[in-house]
């Protein structure tokens, strides 16, 4: 039986094609932040505990300050070096920058 002389082309093609299409392919990007909601049982526990004592809701959200009292006492403390306030998005605008002295 004699194979067809566009044959070995078109595999090497096909093959080809495929190469490319494996090689387009970019790895999924790891998350910004490991320490996101959702990550530990534990802190998603005390937040929803701290929220219930505090009297809060989605609608009526718990001052950040009360919050972090909150959390602290069940031992989440807030790391060192983070500026004091919630962290910025889209309800808290980041702080302004600190007025120049001149």
């Amino acid at each position: 039986m004699k194979i067809p002389t566009l044959m070995p082309s078109m595999f090497f093609v096909a093959i080809l094609g495929l190469a490319a299409v494996v090689c387009a392919q970019t790895p999924p990007l790891p998350d910004a932040c490991p320490c996101g909601r959702s990550r530990n049982p534990l802190f998603d526990a005390a937040l929803k505990a701290c929220e219930s004592q505090l009297g809060g809701s989605p609608q009526h959200p718990v001052a950040f300050a009360l919050m972090a009292k909150c959390m602290d006492a069940k031992g989440f403390k807030r790391p060192p070096g983070l500026p004091p306030g919630p962290p910025p998005g889209l309800d808290n605008p980041p702080p302004p920058p600190p007025a120049s002295g001149s």
